[in-house]
């Protein structure tokens, strides 16, 4: 550890895929890297319950008889409750990682923790999980709700609109949003090539969470609008009779990640989140938004959602409250709309990369400013 490093623990309750495709498994390790590029030695604290229950052990051992300081823990949760994240989910040590917080609680370490997700409140889901395994899962979903009220001194949420979707009480100190950063890479770029606005989507296409109909059906028959979706091919098959895109000479299907998806950015204008409505879209802030800030593509969205207020308040696209058609048309018209948007998503990005999070967390827990 280098010596003028401050110290951080990390906490999450599953392990760590340095091969993660989802934004569930990327997000914690871009995390990590932000804390180390802000100064911060990171204790990490992962893998299955027992591997975590050994570091938990190492790390308060080290506290109890050495001393040893931190400056702050901070988790992110699972997807999944806390106490079934183990391959066989089933709760064989239910002790772990809340008992771990109590005892940091007890030597003044300050505890954040992102809060991903509340898909299981919602209807969706009560259609997609099997009867048995939802009534069994629920109530440890509602568990790590009433730890972390007692645990918690700073709950970061993906919006602030998610706050709304709890179905309990929130009691925790503070609550901030601490949506997905990006790299400070972006490439100031000439608009595509084509005589045609360029439209990106990145992203799942499986209804009803992720109906691409309204965009489709604008982007449809215009001769100047060109439409990208990346999205995986397994997802495509089943739904490419809905969507009934092929032969469509504006609408291209690409597959891929990497290298494929970083070449659609640098080809893109614009960038859309343009979803047929579902409730969860109110608080929802995709990975992907960041993701084409980061790249330096300004975003078409809908209103009355998180992404629209961040959209709104960061100036890095467009808040749409008409046709997308006509909007989209209006942009390929008039070129110089996206060439003036584009420069404000450039001044967007220092302030919404992964440093900026990791930052933004340790001045909330510990005072910490860059």
């Amino acid at each position: 550890m280098p010596q003028n490093s401050r110290k951080m623990i990390f906490h999450i309750p599953l392990p760590l895929n340095e091969n993660a495709v989802s934004a569930s498994g990327i997000r914690p390790l871009k995390m990590i890297k932000g804390f180390e590029k802000a100064g911060f030695y990171v204790e990490k604290v992962c893998g299955n319950a027992s591997e975590r229950k050994t570091k938990c052990s190492e790390i308060l051992n080290r506290i109890i008889k050495n001393g040893e300081k931190y400056d702050f823990c901070y988790s992110e949760s699972s997807t999944m409750p806390t106490l079934l994240t183990d391959s066989h989910h089933l709760p064989l040590h239910p002790f772990v990682d809340f008992s771990f917080f109590n005892e940091l609680k007890r030597y003044d370490i300050p505890i954040g923790l992102f809060y991903r997700d509340v898909f299981w409140a919602f209807d969706l889901y009560k259609k997609s999980v099997p009867l048995l395994k939802r009534l069994f899962a629920l109530p440890f979903y509602k568990y790590d709700l009433k730890k972390y009220n007692e645990l918690i001194d700073v709950l970061f949420l993906p919006s602030m609109k998610m706050l709304e979707a709890v179905p309990a009480k929130i009691t925790v100190p503070k609550v901030f949003a601490l949506p997905s950063g990006g790299e400070d890479n972006a490439v100031r770029k000439e608009l595509s090539e084509e005589n045609r606005l360029s439209i990106l989507y990145v992203g799942g296409i499986l209804p009803p969470l992720y109906d691409l109909t309204p965009l489709i059906e604008a982007v449809r028959g215009r001769e100047m609008l060109k439409l990208t979706i990346v999205c995986r091919k397994n997802e495509y098959e089943s739904v490419k009779e809905r969507y009934k895109t092929e032969g469509e000479p504006n609408i291209s299907i690409v597959h891929g990640t990497g290298g494929i998806v970083d070449e659609c950015y640098r080809k893109a204008d614009v960038f859309a989140i343009l979803c047929a409505f579902y409730d969860y879209w109110r608080f929802a802030m995709p990975f992907k938004l960041i993701e084409s800030v980061s790249h330096g593509v300004p975003v078409v969205t809908y209103p009355g959602t998180a992404v629209a207020d961040f959209v709104e308040s960061n100036g890095v696209g467009w808040v749409v409250d008409c046709s997308y058609g006509e909007f989209l048309q209006k942009l390929a018209e008039d070129r110089g709309l996206v060439v003036k948007k584009r420069e404000n998503v450039i001044k967007a990005i220092p302030e919404n990369t992964w440093e900026a999070r990791a930052l933004f967390v340790a001045e909330q827990l510990c005072g910490v400013k860059k």
